[in-house]
């Protein structure tokens, strides 16, 4: 009668429910703003001599600088799952590409989604006057990737692409900024249901011990 109490507990065990998390986050969003580059003193100067990134706190119009910015959401993706809707509002923080320190929390929020910003890659481009006497362009690329955070959803990894132009003369520039859920790994047992499985192996060779 031992023995088949402890084939039961081995049992249990190994069938066990292991809880299940809320689902990630999925799609994309994409939207835009005005900003300028600035240097290491804070003065606006052109992309190719920036190093960091001041949000206008206004969309369109002149600029208006403060502490971080907002930006106007132009599309959402047909797939999203996010709380986010076009037309939404959000902000988003100054911050330095040169010398990135991260991770950044809240680097970016709208409706009901935060992105936590955690490494960086920047490209700065300047494009020659295609005839004499004009201005080249300026560009800065960013890409990038973090964590997507929204009540009721999981905290999902996620990328961007930031692309920012100004025309060398007018430093105020335009910037478009894409994100979304970045593909997720395979799954693999979960250390939880690992642990349930050794746990009635375990019970199951204690049974054998028993009886021998």
């Amino acid at each position: 009668m031992q023995i088949l109490k402890q084939v039961a507990l081995g049992l249990a065990l190994l069938t066990a429910p292991v809880a299940v998390n809320a689902a990630p986050l999925t799609g994309s969003i994409d939207f835009g703003g005005l900003f300028q580059g600035t240097d290491a003193s804070g003065n606006n100067v052109r992309l190719s001599d920036a190093v960091a990134i001041d949000f206008c706190a206004n969309v369109t119009g002149t600029c208006i600088t403060g502490a971080g910015g907002s930006f106007l959401v132009n599309a959402v993706s047909a797939d999203s799952n996010m709380p986010v809707s076009v037309g939404n509002i959000g902000t988003i923080q100054d911050f330095n590409f040169d010398s990135f320190a991260g991770p950044i929390a809240d680097f970016f929020t709208v409706g009901g989604l935060s992105f936590d910003l955690k490494e960086i890659i920047a490209t700065q481009i300047t494009l020659p006057p295609p005839p004499p006497g004009t201005t080249p362009t300026d560009y800065l690329l960013i890409s990038g990737f973090g964590t997507l955070r929204a009540a009721g959803f999981d905290n999902t990894p996620g990328t961007f692409t930031f692309s920012g132009q100004t025309d060398g003369v007018n430093l105020l520039g335009t910037f478009t900024f894409s994100g979304g859920a970045a593909a997720l790994p395979t799954p693999v047992p979960a250390p939880a249901g690992l642990a349930l499985l050794g746990a009635g192996l375990l019970g199951l060779g204690l049974v054998r011990r028993k009886a021998a």
